[in-house]
């Protein structure tokens, strides 16, 4: 098997953008949940797993670029498991928050730094490694997560 580590670092985008919306993301996702417990509707008790593998996937990152190096194969298995855990999160809120008008704007902010993180992530990495195997890996990876999100939505 292919090593999926990396090592030839340029910079540090990918551990500053991640910084970036893993601070957007438990934010929004904050907001959203205090908004529903103001208006006495549940939080689905899977929510609070969120921030619990933001933390585990963000650990592991900045560890590695302590290192100097990129394990991103360990990152595609985290950040699938990341998003698989949030369609569920999701279709747990979609029900409440879609028949509360009032809800709706927060639960958009929280679903659109989703839509964007995953991009953002793959572009910031491919910015931060100098080696003509990350393409093809970043690749494999966008078209493991358009399955997931296929399955997911």
């Amino acid at each position: 098997m292919e090593s999926t580590v990396f090592t030839n670092l340029r910079g540090s985008e990918g551990a500053l953008t991640f910084n970036f919306f893993c601070e957007s993301l438990i934010t929004s996702l904050h907001t959203l949940t205090h908004v529903m417990e103001d208006a006495g509707i549940a939080v689905p008790d899977n929510v609070g797993d969120v921030a619990d593998a933001l933390g585990e996937m963000g650990s592991h990152l900045m560890e590695d670029y302590q290192r100097g190096e990129l394990d991103l194969g360990r990152f595609k298995d985290e950040i699938l498991d990341f998003y698989d855990l949030n369609f569920a999160v999701n279709d747990a809120l979609a029900s409440a928050i879609m028949s509360h008008d009032d809800l709706q704007y927060y639960y958009y902010v929280y679903m659109q730094g989703l839509y964007i993180f995953f991009p953002n992530m793959m572009e910031a990495f491919n910015a931060d490694i100098e080696d003509e195997k990350i393409i093809p890996f970043l690749d494999e990876l966008a078209n493991e997560f358009r399955q997931l999100a296929g399955s997911g939505s």
